[in-house]
C-alpha cells in the first residue's frame, strides 16, 4: 500500500510510527531499570469471509529479543470462525510454532485449537471474554491440554478513524494438574480501525512460572489485521 502525502493514511501512519518509537523507548528504559527481559512481538493476519457469518483467518507472528538479536519464537496459524450472534462466536483452528532453544535447534509444536468468544457493549465501552482450549503436542516433550481465558475492555473511540485505548488480561491453565503457569497484562491502543484494516500497538507485562519461580518480562507489540 502506497501512502501519499495527500492521503489521510499518511499522517496517521507517521503519527503511529512516532508513538511506536516512544513506547519502545519507554518500555526499554523500564525493562532495563527492572532488569527484566524485553521482547518485541509482531503479528500480521488476513481475514476473508467466504460466506455470511463465516470467516477464515491466516496469521503469522514472531517474538524478537533485541538484547540477543534473535528470534525467540515464530508461528503460523489458521482459524475458522462462525459468528452466531452479535455477542457470540465460536471456531477452531491449527497452529504450528517454533521456539528457539538457543542451542542451535528449534522446538516445534503443533496445536489444535477450539474457542468460544463472548462480547458485550455497555455505554460505549466494549467488553470481550475469550475462551480457548488447545492441545499442545511436541516430539520431545509431553503433550497436554491447556485452557486460555482473556478479558478485554475497550474504551470509547476518540477519533473518526478508530483511535481507541484498551486494557486486557489473559492467563493460561495447564490441564495436566500443574495449574496456571503464564499470565499477561496488556495496555494497548487501537491506532487505526476501519472496515478492512486494524492496527494495534500495545505493552504487556508477562509473568511465567519456570522451575517454581515466577519470572517477569516486558513486551512491546504491533498487530496488523487486514480483511479482504
Amino acid at each position: 500500500m502506497r501512502l501519499y502525502k495527500g492521503n489521510i493514511l499518511f499522517p496517521i501512519f507517521t503519527s503511529m510510527q512516532k508513538l511506536y518509537v516512544l513506547l519502545l523507548i519507554l518500555a526499554s528504559i523500564n525493562s532495563f531499570a527492572q532488569e527484566r527481559p524485553f521482547v518485541l512481538w509482531n503479528k500480521n493476519q488476513v481475514e476473508i469471509e467466504p460466506c455470511n457469518k463465516i470467516s477464515i483467518t491466516v496469521a503469522e507472528k514472531i517474538h524478537y529479543s533485541p538484547k540477543r538479536t534473535m528470534l525467540d519464537l515464530k508461528y503460523g496459524e489458521i482459524l475458522i470462525e462462525h459468528q452466531v450472534l452479535n455477542w457470540l462466536e465460536y471456531g477452531a483452528g491449527f497452529r504450528v510454532s517454533y521456539a528457539n532453544l538457543q542451542i542451535g535447534e528449534w522446538l516445534q509444536e503443533n496445536r489444535p485449537i477450539v474457542f468460544v468468544n463472548l462480547g458485550k457493549d455497555l455505554k460505549n465501552f466494549e467488553f470481550d471474554f475469550y475462551n480457548r482450549f488447545e492441545y499442545r503436542t511436541f516430539k520431545a516433550l509431553d503433550n497436554y491440554f491447556r485452557y486460555r481465558q482473556s478479558l478485554r475492555m475497550k474504551f470509547p473511540a476518540i477519533t473518526e478513524w478508530g483511535l481507541q485505548f484498551y486494557l486486557q488480561e489473559e492467563s493460561f491453565l495447564m490441564l495436566n494438574g500443574k495449574g496456571t503457569d503464564l499470565a499477561r497484562f496488556y495496555s494497548g491502543l487501537t491506532a487505526f480501525e476501519k472496515e478492512h484494516i486494524e492496527i494495534k500497538i500495545y505493552y504487556a507485562l508477562q509473568k511465567q512460572e519456570v522451575l517454581n519461580t515466577w519470572l517477569s518480562a516486558d513486551i512491546l507489540g504491533l498487530n496488523l489485521s487486514f480483511q479482504i
